[in-house]
C-alpha cells in the first residue's frame, strides 16, 4: 500500500484531500480484515457457519471486505492524479496502472479463497473435520493449552549443541558480496562427549538444503534420523550450507536486507556464486582435496548450475547425492506452485515492490508454525502436501518444530523463476523479457526493448548445459510419491545429462519431497545408501 507521504515534497494537503487519504487507509484496513473473516467463514463450505444456499454472496463481511479493498484501489486512483495534477497523459496511465494491479490482486485473492485453496484441498470428511474443528475453536472463544516441544524455536547450532555434538558457526563471502553462514559439525557424538579433537583427515562433505529451507532440516530430528548426526557420527567433516537470503545469510558486504539489491537474485545466482564459494570454503578448511555434496531439492537444482557452467569445480567433488533434485519443472504438481506459477503471483509481487518471499517472522514460525501445528499438526500435514505430496513417515508430533524454522525466506525473484520455469518447462537463465512483434510468423525483436538481449547477447535465456556435466559422479534419490519433482521432470534430467555422469539411480517408495530431511525411516531408507556412496570415492579423482 503506498504511504501517506506526497510525491511532491512541496505538495500540501487540503481537508478534502485529507478525508479521501484518511478514508483510503480506513477502507483497506477494514477491506482486509473483513475479507479475511469473511474468507476463514467462506472456505470451510461444509462447517457450521455456512449457508449451502446461500451461494457465493452468502457471508456478508466477504463482500463487505471485497468493496472495501476496490474502494480503497479507486481512492488510490483519485489520489494519484491529484499528486500529479492529472495534467501528464502519463502520469494518467501510471494511476491507471497502479488501480488495475490492485484490482488484480484484489481478483486473485478473491479467486484463491473461493475457488483454488479448496479445489487442491481436495475437501475430504477428515480434512473438513480438522477444518470445522478449528472454527468452532475460536468461535466459541475457547482456550487450549498448547505444549510445545522443547526444541521449538531452537536455531541450527543450538538444537545440533543439544543432541550432543558440537557446532561452530563459519562466514564466508561470495565473489558477488554475500555473507552466507555455514554450520559444522567438525566431531562425533562420541568425539565431543569426550571432549577428544577431532580425529585428523575426515572427509569433508557440504549438504545444502532446499527451497525455503535452511541448515536447521539436516539436524531437526533425533541423532539416528538427521543426516548431519549420522554424516558425523561415520566419521565425516560434515558442513551445513544457507542460501543467500535464508534465516541464516541475511548479509552483504554493501547492501541490508532493507535494499532491494540484495534480494534481486534467484537460484541461478546460487548455483554462480554460493554453491562454488561453499564447496571451496569447506574443502580448504579441512584440509581435503575433495570434497562431497549433497544437495535437496533447490540445493540439487544449484548444483546442476554450477556444475554444467564450471566442471573444474566439479572435479573438485568426489561424489553429488542429489536427492529429490529439480531442475525441469513443467510437469510439477505441487498444486500450490503451479498456483503461483499460473497467476502470474511473482509479477504482482514484483508491481507492488515486494522483493522479499515468506522470510522468518513471529507470526509464521511462533503462531502459525509452532502453536497452532502443535494444537493441530494433522491441518499443518495437510497445507504442506500442497507443496511435497501426501506423506506418512514423518513425526507428527515434531510438524511444530519444523514449520517453527521453516519457511526461511527467499527472494520474489527465485521464486519468479521457479515460476518460469512451470510455465515455459525450461531449465534456463532467469527470463527478463523481450518486446517482440511477430510478422508472418517471424519473431522481430529489438535489444533497446528486451533485457535479455543486454543480459545475454540473445532473445532468449540460455538453457544450462547439463549434456555437458561429465562431472561429478552423481546418484539420483527420488521419491515415488513426490509431486514437486515428478517422475517426468526427473526423466528429462536424466535425458540430458550424459549416461556415464549417473553411477546410481534409485526410487525410494511412498516417500514425498520432504520425507528426504523430515522422514523418521529417512536414514535406514536413504542415508545409508547414500552414505556407501559417498564411502567409496573419498578422495578418488577422475
Amino acid at each position: 500500500m503506498p504511504g501517506i507521504t506526497p510525491r511532491n515534497s512541496h505538495f500540501s494537503y487540503s481537508m478534502q484531500e485529507k478525508g479521501v487519504e484518511v478514508s483510503r487507509i480506513l477502507a483497506y484496513f477494514i477491506g482486509s480484515l473483513l475479507f479475511l473473516l469473511g474468507s476463514i467463514f467462506f472456505f470451510p463450505k461444509y462447517s457450521v457457519m455456512w449457508n449451502a444456499k446461500a451461494g457465493l454472496f452468502g457471508s456478508w463481511d466477504f463482500v463487505t471486505g471485497c468493496l472495501c479493498f476496490f474502494t480503497g484501489a479507486n481512492l488510490d486512483f483519485i489520489q494519484t492524479i491529484r499528486y500529479n495534477h492529472g495534467t501528464q497523459l502519463r502520469q494518467v496511465l501510471r494511476a491507471f496502472t497502479a488501480l488495475c494491479n490492485y484490482m488484480a490482486t484484489a481478483l486473485c485473492f478473491i479467486i484463491g479463497s473461493w475457488f483454488y485453496l479448496p479445489k487442491y484441498i481436495n475437501r475430504v470428511d477428515e480434512g473438513t473435520q480438522y477444518m470445522n474443528v478449528a472454527i468452532t475453536f475460536y468461535g466459541q472463544y475457547q482456550v487450549k493449552e498448547v505444549k510445545l516441544d522443547p526444541d521449538v524455536g531452537k536455531s541450527t547450532v543450538e538444537l545440533t549443541e543439544a543432541r550432543g555434538y558440537v557446532a561452530e558457526t563459519h562466514n564466508v563471502t561470495t565473489t558477488d558480496g554475500y555473507i552466507l553462514t555455514m554450520h559444522r559439525l567438525p566431531k562425533s557424538y562420541d568425539e565431543s562427549q569426550a571432549g577428544e579433537d577431532a580425529a585428523k583427515g575426515k572427509p569433508a562433505v557440504l549438504i545444502q538444503h532446499g527451497l525455503l529451507d535452511s541448515s536447521f532440516s539436516w539436524v531437526c530430528n533425533f541423532r539416528n534420523q538427521s543426516l548431519a548426526f549420522v554424516l558425523a557420527d561415520a566419521g565425516y567433516d560434515v558442513w551445513l550450507g544457507n542460501n543467500r537470503g535464508n534465516t541464516y545469510s541475511t548479509n552483504h558486504v554493501k547492501y541490508t536486507t532493507e535494499d532491494d539489491a540484495f534480494w534481486d537474485f534467484s537460484w541461478e545466482d546460487m548455483g554462480r556464486f554460493d554453491l562454488p564459494a561453499m564447496l571451496n570454503y569447506a574443502r580448504e578448511t579441512s584440509g581435503q582435496k575433495t570434497v562431497a555434496f549433497v544437495g535437496h531439492s533447490e540445493g540439487a537444482t544449484q548444483a546442476f548450475v554450477a556444475f554444467s557452467n564450471d566442471q573444474t569445480l566439479a572435479q573438485s567433488v568426489s561424489y553429488f547425492a542429489a536427492l529429490a533434485p529439480v531442475a525441469w519443472l513443467g510437469n510439477t504438481d505441487a498444486k500450490a506452485l503451479k498456483f503461483l506459477a499460473t497467476v502470474y503471483l511473482d509479477k504482482i509481487f514484483e508491481v507492488l515492490g515486494q522483493v522479499e518471499f515468506l522470510s522468518q517472522s513471529e507470526v509464521l514460525q511462533e503462531v502459525i508454525g509452532a502453536a497452532a501445528c502443535t494444537a493441530n499438526p494433522e491441518l499443518c500435514e495437510t497445507a504442506l502436501a500442497l507443496v511435497s505430496g501426501v506423506s506418512e513417515n514423518w513425526n507428527s508430533s515434531r510438524v511444530s518444530v519444523y514449520l517453527s524454522e521453516m519457511p526461511a525466506g527467499t527472494s520474489v525473484k527465485n521464486m519468479g523463476h521457479y515460476a518460469q520455469s512451470i510455465r515455459k518447462g525450461t531449465f534456463s537463465a532467469y527470463n527478463y523479457g523481450c518486446g517482440c512483434l511477430r510478422v508472418f510468423g517471424i519473431k522481430l525483436c529489438s535489444k533497446h526493448i528486451c533485457e535479455n538481449k543486454i543480459k545475454y547477447g540473445s532473445f532468449d535465456p540460455p538453457a544450462f548445459p547439463v549434456g555437458t556435466m561429465k562431472y561429478p559422479r552423481t546418484g539420483f534419490f527420488t521419491g515415488e510419491n513426490d509431486i514437486l519433482a515428478t517422475s517426468t521432470d526427473t526423466n528429462q534430467l536424466r535425458a540430458a545429462m550424459p549416461n556415464t555422469t549417473i553411477i546410481h539411480d534409485e526410487e525410494i517408495s511412498d516417500f514425498s519431497h520432504l520425507d528426504f530431511t523430515w522422514a523418521v525411516d529417512a536414514n535406514e531408507r536413504v542415508y545409508r545408501s547414500v552414505l556407501e556412496q559417498l564411502d567409496q570415492y573419498i578422495d578418488i579423482g577422475y
